[in-house]
Order: structure tokens, then sequence, then C-alpha cells
């Protein structure tokens, strides 16, 4: 573990550091998005700086300690407040620290396309031509074991729809080394992945979870999943669990969900003629189910179905293949389930 002590200043920040927070500023003057100050394992006071730039979305709880990846060490010796000052960057990964036997941990991510390079160059926006999907499904599974989660949960489209023999060997071998580390994942269908994509990873260790219930961490997480569906309901629905809310609830699937909104409660999603229609499932399901996850999108965001508490989280793409004109932040994000409760916290993939 890494302490201040080390830190030189303009140095970047390897990690793991752990810090404690004993204030936090969410009004910064811009373009900062947020001020903490904490102290690390030595009981040494630092300062820790987000900007709106790096999109850094994590709960800061006083009192509560969060362990920091990336970001660089600036050291002010002439100013006022804290001596260090941890600012983030590209790279900048946060995650909270809670005892190791009271949690559970995903890494959730979505649309990964491994074989998008094979698209044709005149159906991709221009920062998309030189894109290998192969790097950054390696790079998600790689930060799994880096961050020893208990499962990877992939919404849809693992590939491409002009996949390759060595884009299907580059997939199995990444989700092997992955389940050898002690990490399993699910996975369910998006409407990239054809038969040769689904044969490859039927053939592998992986689980697929469309249409089924599965139960993590001695009851935990029931994580139920829906395979593409084209704007209907692939298979039932799941139903109220008998363990009277005990456990956290969570939904993936891949369909457009409608009707998202952002925080703001504006739309989200393009016009999609094939999109899944969940209010009625959630006025049954709203007293039970936590968490929405739905690939297919490529706009990851923080979300709800409007009219509803439930959190919905859009994955969005783990490589800049978009071609929407809004945000497009490649990215993962980690679920960690303590106390029946589940945090989400967003974590850009650089």
């Amino acid at each position: 573990m890494e302490t201040t002590s080390g830190l030189r200043h303009n140095q970047s920040v390897t990690g793991p550091l752990e810090v404690t927070v004993h204030d936090v500023n969410t009004h910064p003057k811009p373009p900062r998005d947020v001020e903490l100050i904490a102290t690390d394992a030595d009981r040494v006071e630092l300062q820790v700086v987000t900007w709106k730039k790096h999109d850094v979305t994590v709960e800061w709880e006083v009192g509560a300690t969060y362990a920091i990846r990336g970001g660089r060490a600036k050291r002010y010796i002439d100013a006022s407040g804290p001596e260090l000052r941890i600012h983030s960057n590209a790279d900048f990964a946060v995650e909270r620290v809670t005892p190791e036997s009271d949690r559970l941990r995903l890494l959730v991510l979505g649309d990964t396309h491994v074989g998008y390079r094979h698209r044709a160059s005149n159906t991709k926006p221009p920062w998309a031509r030189e894109v290998d999907n192969r790097q950054t499904f390696s790079r998600s599974l790689a930060r799994a074991r880096g961050l020893d989660v208990d499962a990877v949960v992939h919404a849809g489209d693992v590939f491409d729809h002009e996949i390759t023999q060595n884009d299907r060997d580059h997939v199995r071998e990444e989700i092997r080394r992955t389940h050898e580390a002690g990490v399993p994942l699910y996975y369910i269908h998006g409407n990239h992945d054809n038969e040769a994509g689904n044969r490859t990873l039927r053939q592998g260790p992986e689980i697929h979870i469309g249409g089924e219930t599965v139960v993590l961490g001695d009851g935990a997480v029931r994580l139920s999943g829906l395979d593409y569906g084209a704007g209907g309901f692939s298979s039932p629905p799941p139903e109220k669990p008998g363990d009277d809310g005990e456990s956290v609830s969570i939904l993936v699937l891949h369909d457009t969900p409608y009707p998202a909104v952002d925080e703001n409660g504006s739309p989200i999603h393009r016009t999609d003629p094939n999109h899944l229609d969940l209010r009625e499932f959630l006025d049954s399901a709203e007293g039970w189910l936590d968490l929405i996850v739905s690939g297919h999108l490529h706009v990851g965001s923080r979300a709800s179905i409007a009219g509803y508490e439930t959190p919905l989280i859009i994955t969005g793409p783990t490589a800049e293949i978009s071609t929407s004109t809004r945000e497009n932040v490649p990215s993962t994000w980690l679920v960690t389930v303590l106390g029946g409760e589940a945090q989400v916290e967003r974590q850009r993939l650089g």
C-alpha cells in the first residue's frame, strides 16, 4: 500500500493510496469538481482535487476510506492548506474500502464489441477508425483481476458482428485468465453477438444468465439477465425473491430501456422503435429491484426510468466507438454490495 511520504512533486500516483475523508467540498471554483481534506494511513493530511473533465463519479462520505489509483501528486510548500495535493487525471480511479468479509464487488461493463475493427471505415466516426477493441477488452478484465472483484458482469455485445477466429481466441484467453484468477464472468447476449461468438462463449467457463437468475455471495446478490429481445422481453423477467428483500437484486439487459432519463430528468437515448418499455414490470418490481444495468446504448450514464426510483446504469462502450455527439467516455463500473445496499462508482477506462 502506498503512502504520501514517498510521493514527490508532479509524480504519478500508482496506488493504491488509502485515504480517509475528513471534509468534502462539492462546490469548489470551476473547473474543479470536488475538493477533499483527508489523511493517509500514516495520518498525514492531504488534499484531493477532482476535475470536471475527468468525470469522477464517487459518492464521497466523511469518515469513509477510499483507495486511490492514478492521479498526480503536487506539493505546495508555501501555500495555505495541506502541502500535498492529489489531482485527478485520465487514469484516476477510486474505490471505497470496506471490510473484505462484509462486501461483494462486481465489475460491470458492456459493449466491448471485439471485432469492431473489421467494420467498413465509412460506417465509423473518424476517431474510431483505428480502434482495436481487443485491447480495451483486455484492459477491462485486467482491471477486474487487479481489483480482485468477486465477479465480472457483461451487459451484452461481447463481440461485434464481423469477428474473426483471432478475435474469438483473444476473448477466450482473457476470460480464461480471469476465471483462473478466481473471478467468474456472467454475461447476456447483445444484438451484435452472432452464433460464432455465442459458440465461443458457451465453450468457456463464463456463465450465460439470459433468462436466468443466479445467487452470488451466500445470497448477498440475486443477478438476473435478459438477452436482447428487439424491444420485447426475450424471456420472462425475474420475479420477486422470497428472502424478504435481504439480498440486492440486479437486472442486466441489452435492449434500449424506456423511458430512460438522466439525473436531470431528460431523455438520454436515441430514437429506437425497438425500445423495451419497463414501466409495467417496474410497477411490480420497484419495491424489491435494487439496480438495472443496461448495455446497447453507447452513452454511459447514471440514469433511471421516468417516474420510478430504481437506479439504472447504462454502461456505455469500453472504447470510443459511438457515433453519438454526446458524452462518450469509455468506462467500467464498480458495484459494491454492502449491508443490503449497492454503491456504484464509474471508473474511466484510460
